[in-house]
């Protein structure tokens, strides 16, 4: 199966890039030129060309600033999910060169080459598509923070606060393997594609120990350049902050060795953490093969498997795929698909308001989902913010999934040192 992404001017039609994930050939310029006509005639008619479906494939077109049409198509993977998509991918485009040139730009083929920094990102933004490929390196959600919940993370915090004050920065994280350990308080008031694309930013070259990159933020600041600075402090670790002119890299460098020097056990003790991800002090049944806990307030997640569950025929990077297409194509389905989730803060039209019961209590989405199929069962558990994703073996009992779900939660979030 096979995903594309295009990018082409509103006016004229140019195609500025094409990126596409999976064995499949790349589009041709027919197929573009057909995908970009008939969304230029519709517009032309007054009408918004928003997607279709066909038996095996979704396409989606998304305008942004009229300049701009982006078009995904893909297999296996919900509207939902392509739209939110477009967005980080446009979102991306913003952080590389900023809104004005996006707008207003000068010249089509300086437009082509600066965006030519963005390919990693949006290559990136793609292994977050569920399309049954099963060939990325690691499984990621589209506009969430991939985190990790170590036993470490109270001294951490303590720890990158310390060299924030340093740096002269209220944005700062920590990374291990990157994922998300700790972060400071206005890191976590970013909007949250932006902590997404500056973690893709500062990851996607995993041969630099230090980085100085030029960002804009799309929704804070996409006029306005900051730096992005990241610092590799051991293996698989480094700290990342978001500053102005000053300090420059060097000293920047200087001031992580001088913050971090008496802390170097603790950081290699958080990477001991991973790909567990979770301490391990929290035992897990040996029904479970992986879970996905997910913060859909603050837009973070964190995905584990069970290592001590090896015999099942699931494999270990499928288990997580498999959770992944849980939580698209069931979860957001029924238990976020409500008001009461942070994905749409707009307001709400009458018609699509929740209904009321007799009692006048509100319908806002499940609390609770399952698939079962012959080789495993996946249940789902919203509980406030969170939203507990299970993968289970095909032989646990269906009505005891939900008390094993609800224990292990419970476990999970008991341990409040690891700040998560």
């Amino acid at each position: 199966m096979t995903a594309h992404v295009l990018c082409l001017t509103s006016s004229g039609g140019i195609p500025v890039f094409v990126r596409k994930k999976g064995d499949g050939d790349m589009i041709t310029f027919s197929k573009m030129a057909s995908l970009n006509g008939v969304h230029m005639f519709l517009k032309s008619q007054n009408i918004e060309l928003l997607c279709t479906d066909m038996p095996d494939t979704n396409v989606v077109w998304k305008e942004f600033e009229d300049s701009i049409l982006l078009i995904a198509i893909a297999s296996g993977t919900t509207n939902n999910v392509l739209n939110r998509f477009l967005e980080a991918v446009f979102s991306a485009m913003i952080l590389i060169v900023g809104i004005d040139e996006i707008k207003n730009p000068r010249n089509v083929e300086r437009l082509k080459r600066d965006l030519r920094v963005c390919n990693p990102i949006i290559d990136r933004l793609l292994e977050c598509l569920d399309i049954g490929d099963r060939i990325c390196a690691k499984t990621d959600l589209v506009d969430m923070t991939d985190s990790i919940m170590s036993p470490e993370n109270h001294l951490l915090q303590s720890c990158l606060e310390g060299y924030m004050e340093c740096l002269d920065s209220l944005y700062g994280c920590l990374l291990v393997h990157g994922c998300l350990a700790v972060a400071t308080e206005s890191w976590w008031s970013l909007d949250p594609i932006e902590r997404k694309l500056l973690i893709i930013a500062a990851t996607c070259d995993g041969t630099c120990t230090a980085r100085d990159l030029p960002v804009f933020l799309p929704n804070k600041s996409p006029n306005v350049a900051f730096r992005l600075v990241s610092v590799t402090l051991v293996n698989h670790v480094e700290v990342l902050a978001l500053c102005g002119p000053t300090p420059e890299l060097a000293e920047t460098e200087r001031l992580a060795i001088q913050s971090w020097r008496s802390s170097i056990d603790i950081l290699r003790a958080a990477e001991q953490c991973y790909p567990r991800n979770f301490p391990a002090s929290v035992s897990l049944d040996s029904e479970i093969l992986g879970f996905l806990l997910a913060n859909h307030v603050i837009g973070k997640f964190v995905l584990s498997r069970n290592s001590q569950n090896s015999k099942n025929r699931v494999s270990g990077t499928h288990r997580l795929d498999i959770l992944r297409t849980f939580y698209y194509q069931a979860v957001e389905t029924f238990l976020l698909s409500g008001p009461s989730s942070n994905r749409d803060t707009e307001e709400i039209d009458e018609s699509v308001k929740p209904s009321k019961s007799k009692h006048g209590q509100v319908f806002e989405g499940a609390k609770e989902t399952y698939w079962c199929s012959e080789f495993h069962k996946c249940h789902a558990l919203k509980e406030g913010e969170y939203v507990f994703c299970v993968l289970y073996t095909s032989i646990v009992p269906t009505h005891t999934m939900r008390l094993i779900s609800q224990k292990t939660l419970k476990s999970l979030l008991a341990d409040k040192q690891v700040f998560w």
